[in-house]
């Protein structure tokens, strides 16, 4: 475990391996624990990192600015504070859009970008999720015993062997402070990021998964009607939100084939 102190602020982090570094960024209502198997994955060729945005996990819960935005320009604060001038970036769902966000507004520190299950613009979310724009609903919907019986349904689908951190994954689902909670999602809501798409300057590997029930799978289809140059699109059949749960050995696979790609130049 490692604590990164800015402006009395803490972030929590955790660290794998060995050679240059590759940063996972979790999704809404989760935290850097289910990463850890890919991460050990990984870390066989790289360091990885990975960190609990504010407000989740064992980050700080004072600090403010639950949104895309705010949670790109930490990404850039971590980065800074650990001496890392640039990474492989790797983010699910909510974590996706801020790192493509990050590769966007600051392609000169990422060297390629991957993405799972990510929000491309807010629309794509699951209803259930677009309902926390309601006051009321909203009250409701960060109560812990909810909080936590929404992560238990996900993790109990996952047909691999990930059981073995099913509580230690749904405890920490419930460390995330309802500002955090409230704040980003809303802010997922509000994002579009296809507008940006084109100008993207490094290599993008973009997952779904076939099933998935969180994020609308058919975000994958953005790329080619965009028409990304820099982006490589795989869609995971029998997959749902978490393929790197759902089918770790294939996901690796594409992921550790991506991110041992060559160092691209920067594309002016």
């Amino acid at each position: 475990m490692g604590v990164l102190v800015l402006d009395g602020q803490v972030i929590h982090y955790e660290v794998l391996g060995q050679g240059e570094p590759v940063l996972f960024l979790h999704g809404w209502m989760g935290s850097w624990r289910y990463w850890w198997a890919t991460m050990e994955n990984v870390a066989e060729h790289f360091r990885t990192y990975s960190f609990d945005f504010w407000g989740f996990g064992d980050s700080d819960k004072q600090a403010e600015g639950h949104n895309i935005d705010e949670y790109v320009e930490q990404v850039v604060r971590f980065l800074d504070g650990m001496g890392i001038a640039r990474t492989r970036l790797v983010g699910h769902s909510m974590g996706g859009m801020v790192a493509l966000k990050m590769a966007l507004a600051y392609p000169e520190r990422v060297v390629r970008v991957a993405t799972a299950g990510a929000v491309i613009e807010g629309s794509a979310l699951a209803p259930l999720l677009k309902l926390t724009s309601n006051q009321l609903i909203a009250r409701f919907f960060v109560r812990r015993t909810l909080v936590t019986s929404i992560w238990t349904r996900l993790m109990q689908n996952i047909r691999s062997g990930w059981r073995r951190w099913f509580q230690e994954v749904v405890d920490d689902s419930a460390k995330g402070s309802q500002e955090a909670i409230l704040g980003s999602v809303r802010s997922m809501r509000r994002t579009d990021l296809r507008p940006e798409l084109a100008s993207l300057k490094v290599p993008a590997l973009i997952i779904h998964g076939s099933e998935d029930d969180i994020v609308d799978p058919d975000q994958a289809e953005i790329f080619e009607q965009i028409h990304v140059p820099m982006a490589q699109v795989v869609v995971m059949e029998n997959c749902r939100h978490f393929p790197f749960m759902d089918d770790p050995q294939t996901f690796n696979r594409i992921l550790l084939d991506f991110l041992c790609g060559e160092i691209p130049a920067l594309i002016d």
